[in-house]
C-alpha cells in the first residue's frame, strides 16, 4: 500500500491529544480540602469537648449524690442510735411512771443539743403522748392515727422506721418522723419512741451542694418517696417518683445514672442516686442538660465564630486564586487553541503543497523529493529503483466530448486505480501533470516494475469508462518504464532526471505503438 493514504489530508491536531491543565480542579480541590479540614477539625474538637463535659458531670453527679446519702445518713444513724437507748430504758424499766419521769429531762437535753431534732417522744399502745421533749402538749393529744405508728403496731420488726414528712401538732412545722417500736417483757406491743427531724435542717443540707440554678437534689426513702428536695415545694414532700423507668432503676440497684426528664417538673437532666449505707435513706442528684453544656456551648459559639471567619479568609483567598488560575488557564487555553489551529494550518499547508488538489495524490514538488530520496537510499545499498510513466490515451478527446467536469472525475478514478495496484509502504505514486501520473518502486527491477505497471493499466481497463474518441471504446493508459541498476555501466551517475527521461521516453514509445500498453526503456549505456 502507499506510504500514506492518497488523498487524505492530515487530520487537525485534537485539543484533547494536548496536555491538560489540571492546575483549576487541583486548586479547587485544594480549597475545597483546606475547608472541610477546617470544619471537620472543629467539628471534632467541638464533639470531643461535649464528650468531656458530658464525662465531668457524671462524676460530679456521682459525688454529690455520694456526699449527700453519706452525711445524711450520718445525721440519721445518731438519731437512730438515740432512739436505741430510749427504747432500751424504757424496755428495761418497764415504762413505769418513775422511769418516764426521769427520761423527760433527758429528751429535752438531746434536742437542745441536736439542730437537726425537732423533738423526741414517747407514745403508749393507744398513741397517748406518755413523755416529750415539747414544752407544752395539745390538749387530748394522740398519735395513733400516723402512719409511722400504725406501722410498728402491726409489724413486730425492731428496725428503725422512717416515715414521709408530716406536719407537727404541736409546732405547725414540717417533720421527717424516725421510730422505733417499744415491746413489753411479752414482745407485745408497748408503744413507740419518735424522733423528729427539722425538714428545713435536711435542706440546708442539701442547700450546702452545688446543682446550678436548674439543678435538684432530694432525699429520699427506699422505696422512692421523697423527704425533701431542693427546689423545695411542699407538694412534693411524700410523693413517689412518677416515672417507671427511674422507679425500676431506682429500687433494683444501690446506685446509678439515668438521663430523663425530670418527674417533677420535667427538665431534662442527668440523674445520679445513691444508697446510704446504714439507713433506708437515698440521695439524688439531678444536673440541668442546659446547665451543663451551657460553657460548652458559649465556647463552641466562640470556636464557631473564629472558624466562620477563618472559612471566609480561606474562601475570599481561595477564591482570589481560583480566578487567577481560572483566567492563566482560560489564557492557556486560548493559547493551545490558537497553537492547535496554528499546527492544523500548518499541516494543511504542507498538505496542499505536496498534493494534487483534484486527485489528492502526491503532486510535481512532492515527486521531485521522494525520488531524489529513494534514489539515494538505493545508490547507498545498491538497490534497483524503477519508475513507471502513464498517461491517459485521447484524454484531450475525452475532455472535448464530454467536459471538464466529466474529464476531472475521470481522472479522479484512473488515479484511485493506478494507486490500488502498488501494495507495498514504500511505493508512492504522483500526478506528475495533466493527465500523467508517475510511480516510484524502490527497491524493484525492472521484471518487477512491469508487473506492477501491467497491473495498473489492468486495473485503468477494468474500470470501463466509456471513451467514445479511442478506438478502444474505453478510457485506457499507456506506460513507460525506466529501471535503474547501480551495476550496469554508466548508471552509477545517472540522475533523477535522467531516469525520469528514460521513462519518458519510454512512454512515447508507448504511444508510438498504438497506446494501451507498457513500454520498458532500456538500461542506459
Amino acid at each position: 500500500m502507499p506510504s500514506e493514504p492518497p488523498g487524505t489530508p492530515p487530520s487537525p491536531l485534537p485539543l484533547q491529544s494536548l496536555a491538560k491543565d489540571r492546575s483549576l480542579p487541583v486548586t479547587i480541590g485544594f480549597v475545597v480540602l483546606v475547608t472541610l479540614l477546617l470544619i471537620g477539625s472543629n467539628g471534632w474538637l467541638a464533639w470531643r469537648a461535649h464528650a468531656a463535659e458530658w464525662d465531668k458531670a457524671r462524676v460530679s453527679a456521682k459525688n454529690l449524690s455520694r456526699a449527700v446519702a453519706q452525711q445524711l445518713d450520718s445525721v440519721v444513724s445518731e438519731v437512730g442510735r438515740a432512739l436505741v437507748v430510749i427504747q432500751y430504758e424504757l424496755e428495761r424499766g418497764d415504762m413505769s411512771p418513775g422511769t418516764l419521769e426521769a427520761l423527760q429531762p433527758v429528751l429535752v437535753n438531746q434536742v437542745a443539743q441536736a439542730d437537726h431534732l425537732h423533738g423526741l417522744f414517747v407514745y403508749g399502745r393507744d398513741g397517748s403522748w406518755l413523755v416529750h421533749s415539747q414544752p407544752l402538749q395539745p390538749p387530748g393529744a394522740n398519735n395513733a392515727d400516723r402512719d409511722y405508728f400504725a406501722h410498728h403496731r402491726d409489724n413486730p420488726s425492731a428496725r428503725t422506721y422512717i416515715g414521709t414528712p408530716i406536719r407537727s401538732r404541736s409546732t405547725g412545722d414540717w417533720i421527717i418522723p424516725v421510730s422505733r417500736r417499744i415491746n413489753d417483757p411479752e414482745g407485745r406491743f408497748a408503744g413507740v419512741v419518735l424522733a423528729s427531724l427539722h425538714v428545713r435542717y435536711v435542706l440546708q443540707v442539701l442547700q450546702g451542694f452545688d446543682v446550678g440554678h436548674k439543678g435538684a437534689i432530694a432525699l429520699l426513702r427506699t422505696d422512692g418517696r421523697i423527704l425533701t428536695r431542693r427546689p423545695y415545694s411542699e407538694d412534693t414532700l411524700g410523693r413517689a417518683i412518677a416515672d417507671p423507668q427511674l422507679q425500676a432503676q431506682f429500687l433494683q440497684r444501690r446506685s446509678g445514672i439515668v438521663v430523663m426528664p425530670s418527674p417533677i417538673d420535667g427538665v431534662e437532666r442527668l440523674i445520679s442516686f445513691e444508697y446510704a449505707p446504714n439507713t433506708p435513706l437515698a440521695a439524688t442528684v439531678a444536673l440541668s442538660e442546659d446547665e451543663i453544656f451551657a460553657q460548652w456551648r458559649q465556647a463552641t459559639w466562640v470556636q464557631a465564630v473564629g472558624i466562620l471567619l477563618l472559612l471566609s479568609v480561606v474562601g475570599a483567598a481561595g477564591g482570589y486564586v481560583i480566578r487567577t488560575v481560572k483566567q492563566r488557564s482560560d489564557a492557556d487555553l486560548r493559547l493551545r487553541s490558537i497553537h492547535g489551529a496554528l499546527v492544523e494550518a500548518h499541516a494543511r499547508m504542507e498538505h496542499m503543497a505536496e498534493h494534487d488538489g483534484l486527485t489528492g495524490m502526491h503532486n510535481r514538488r512532492a515527486y521531485d523529493r521522494r525520488i531524489r530520496e529513494v534514489m539515494a537510499q538505493c545508490r547507498r545499498y545498491g538497490r534497483p529503483v524503477s519508475v513507471a510513466m502513464f498517461d491517459v490515451d485521447f484524454f484531450k478527446r475525452y475532455n472535448d466530448e464530454l467536459g471538464h467536469l466529466e474529464g476531472d472525475e475521470c481522472l479522479r478514478r484512473v488515479a484511485a486505480a493506478l494507486a490500488g495496484a502498488i501494495r507495498r509502504p514504500g511505493d508512492f505514486i504522483a500526478r506528475y501533470g495533466g493527465e500523467e501520473f508517475a510511480i516510484v518502486l524502490p527497491e524493484t527491477d525492472a521484471a518487477g516494475a512491469y508487473l506492477v505497471a501491467s497491473a495498473a493499466r489492468a486495473a485503468v481497463v477494468a474500470l470501463q469508462l466509456p471513451h467514445a474518441g479511442s478506438p478502444f471504446g474505453h478510457v485506457t493508459v499507456s506506460g513507460g518504464l525506466a529501471c535503474c541498476t547501480w551495476e550496469a555501466a554508466g548508471s552509477a551517475g545517472e540522475t533523477p532526471e535522467e531516469l525520469m527521461g528514460r521513462a519518458d521516453a519510454a512512454l512515447y514509445g508507448a504511444k508510438q505503438q498504438g497506446r494501451n500498453r507498457i513500454v520498458t526503456a532500456p538500461s542506459p549505456n
